[in-house]
């Protein structure tokens, strides 16, 4: 997926977005690359509750499409 055009299709699937989780000193730290241009990064040192938050929120913003 890095590196593609997100206006890209395989198939029936769209690219949608991207996500990149890394760990930062006792953060985990994930970035949420959109189609639409937006982006959003979400740290918490406990990984189960960034996970939660990151998927709400684009739970929220891609079911707004």
């Amino acid at each position: 997926m890095i590196g593609k055009d997100f206006t890209e299709k395989e198939g029936t699937m769209e690219y949608i977005c991207h996500i990149e989780i890394t760990k930062n000193g006792s953060n985990y730290v994930a970035r949420a690359f959109l189609a639409n241009g937006r982006n959003a990064e979400y740290k918490n040192p406990i990984l189960e509750d960034m996970l939660t938050e990151m998927v709400l929120d684009l739970q929220a913003e891609l079911s707004e499409q």
